[in-house]
């Protein structure tokens, strides 16, 4: 593998790491449980060691809480939403 102009090598048995530009691509998918068992633990492992990513994720998390909590809050009028229905359905 190269990586900035170095090669490693790496053994059949090591496992692949993600670094913090793959934990980024791939939050909102691990808060939805949209990835594979593998990469689940790929994902867990990094945060386990890496604080601004683990501070990230708890952040999305809690962000994630308060805009569900938010959205059920409050009623909307039907017309708003038969207006998105049409939206979403048109695209």
């Amino acid at each position: 593998m190269l990586k900035r102009g170095v090669m490693f090598l790496m053994k059949k048995s090591e496992q692949k790491k993600y670094d913090c530009e793959e934990i980024e691509k791939r939050v909102q998918a691990y808060l939805d449980n949209q990835v594979s068992e593998e990469e689940i633990n790929l994902i867990e492992d990094h945060l386990s060691y890496c604080l601004p990513c683990d501070k990230k994720v708890e952040f999305e998390k809690k962000l994630k809480a308060i805009i569900k909590y938010k959205a059920t809050e409050k009623e909307y009028p039907k017309s708003l939403e038969e207006e998105l229905k049409k939206i979403i359905k048109s695209r």
